[in-house]
């Protein structure tokens, strides 16, 4: 297993241009708009692809006209201007993420996790080549959250999944087993979390809130990540909301000008209005 300590582990906050240049690389549909770099995310639809990056209202509008909707989070000067808003899990406040400022319930899951688990940043593929595909297999089975990749599929998307100076992806060891992973990545100050798998026979080590606690501290650490977000806000699932919140990523409305195709608008609005909501802060 190539890996290396946790307390070693580096996350690299990328510039949108960069991280533009790496999303085109993976093959999603990036366009430039006014300077600011959006992403395709439903076809028809864009958002920025530093999803928080505060925008002037002069940036924040249509990137291309062949588009049905947009979103954007936008900068203080501009939030009059707001007719919507990003509901999502955000850490703001990273000096007090340690385990000294967690309830004694959260260190006791913590110290536990820490007794059984080993956490590394992995520099290879090789154990996820190994190992992983069966963790996410668990994973997604339990959540029902994705649907299963093939194991050809998993395999495939390894291809350039380490990528240090664009993401970074830390594993939880127990034994010589594979328990789970965290991936993500760090743009202009902005930590996101991409992926967190953890096999359902490893829950009860704690391994999540390990996986979620380290990746916190390597952003600490690295004294340029000044957020980081932990998805957008699930509403329809509260078990999952509660937990975020109680691991210090409660939910935030950044404020945001959203526009949709009034049609296409008003039938999600009605047929899927948790996505509705994801994508304009309404109900």
């Amino acid at each position: 297993m190539q890996a290396r300590e946790v307390a070693q582990a580096v996350i690299v906050s990328m510039t949108e241009a960069k991280m533009a240049n790496w999303r085109r690389q993976q093959g999603f549909h990036i366009i430039s708009h006014d300077g600011r770099h959006w992403e395709r995310i439903r076809p028809g639809f864009y958002q920025p692809i530093h999803l928080l990056a505060r925008l002037s209202a002069e940036q924040a509008t249509k990137p291309t006209q062949l588009c049905w909707g947009f979103r954007a989070a936008l900068d203080e000067a501009n939030i009059a201007v707001a007719n919507g808003s990003i509901p999502i899990h955000l850490l703001s406040d990273l000096d007090s993420y340690d385990m000294q400022n967690f309830s004694s319930n959260r260190r006791h899951n913590l110290r536990r996790c820490q007794k059984r688990v080993k956490i590394v940043e992995l520099t290879s593929t090789a154990l996820l080549e190994q190992q992983g595909f069966e963790v996410v297999l668990s994973a997604t089975k339990r959540t029902q959250y994705l649907g299963a990749p093939s194991k050809q599929e998993y395999l495939t998307s390894l291809t350039d999944y380490i990528a240090p100076q664009h993401r970074l992806v830390l594993a939880g060891i127990v034994g010589d087993q594979l328990g789970g992973y965290i991936s993500g990545y760090a743009v202009d100050g902005t930590a996101y979390f991409e992926n967190l798998y953890v096999a359902t026979e490893m829950l009860t080590t704690n391994i999540n809130s390990g996986l979620v606690y380290e990746f916190v501290q390597v952003c600490r650490r690295s004294g340029k990540i000044r957020e980081i977000v932990n998805g957008l806000h699930s509403r329809e699932d509260q078990a999952l909301c509660v937990y975020k919140d109680s691991i210090g990523f409660p939910v935030i409305n950044i404020p945001a000008k959203v526009f949709l195709n009034t049609i296409l608008g008003s039938f999600i609005q009605w047929r899927y209005p948790h996505i509705y909501y994801r994508l304009t802060g309404h109900d």
